[in-house]
């Protein structure tokens, strides 16, 4: 029976489709005939359309599914802030460099863009002798529902004389982004709107963090200017 309901549907329809054009006929003589058929067969694609859509796709899913976002991303800041970094999913980190340090002081000089401006955070850790450890950490960059992260540049890090260098990237990646919307019969009912512009446009921000892991020992030099911070 489930198998035969659209075939009902759209018999019925039809019927009245042509019911109705013949009522148009009567009441309004003076239109042509191409006239006559043109509204009830635009109102006619669109209730079976309608039909079929909520036949293949019921309303619950389209209303559930026009809802749908990215989900969250958690809080870079939040686990530096309160000393669990080692607790951040490795899926976010991006870039990782280790290097070796057995001077006296290391001094620590970031260089902040306007692209890439990470906070840095320092951990002193227990054990690590003279090894030093830097781990860049993003979360994704959705634009439209699209992960725009591949499109940031990391920071380059370098161990010079006795300075570790946080470079971030300059300039800026221009990227072109084509979005495409559902026809209407597959958003109506479902309160997305038809049309769209550009303003429309959804964002939801990535985090970015640079972590730099030395030995509790190890004694160090923070830039006052640069965005450096201590793991608490």
């Amino acid at each position: 029976m489930t198998a035969l309901l659209p075939i009902i549907l759209l018999t019925v329809l039809m019927i009245g489709v042509i019911m109705l054009v013949r009522f148009s006929a009567k009441s309004f003589p003076a239109l042509r005939r191409k006239e006559r058929w043109l509204l009830p067969l635009y109102v006619s694609i669109l209730i079976a359309c309608g039909i079929i859509l909520a036949i293949v796709q019921p309303f619950e899913e389209r209303l559930a599914s026009s809802g749908e976002e990215k989900p969250s991303s958690p809080s870079l800041y939040s686990y530096m802030d309160e000393g669990n970094p080692e607790d951040i999913d490795e899926a976010f980190v991006r870039e990782g460099w280790d290097f070796t340090y057995s001077g006296e002081e290391l001094h620590i000089i970031s260089s902040p863009s306007e692209e890439l401006m990470a906070p840095i955070y320092v951990e002193k850790v227990a054990g690590m002798g003279d090894a030093v450890e830097v781990i860049y950490y993003e979360t994704p960059l959705y634009m439209d529902g699209e992960d725009m992260s591949e499109y940031i540049n990391p920071p380059a890090v370098t161990l010079s004389g006795d300075g570790l260098h946080i470079i971030s990237p300059d300039g800026y990646e221009e990227v072109e982004l084509n979005t495409f919307k559902d026809p209407f019969p597959f958003n109506q009912f479902t309160g997305r709107t038809f049309m769209g512009s550009e303003n429309e446009s959804t964002v939801q921000h990535g985090e970015n963090v640079v972590l730099i892991r030395v030995g509790e020992d190890q004694t160090l030099d923070l830039n006052p200017d640069s965005y450096i911070n201590y793991v608490r």
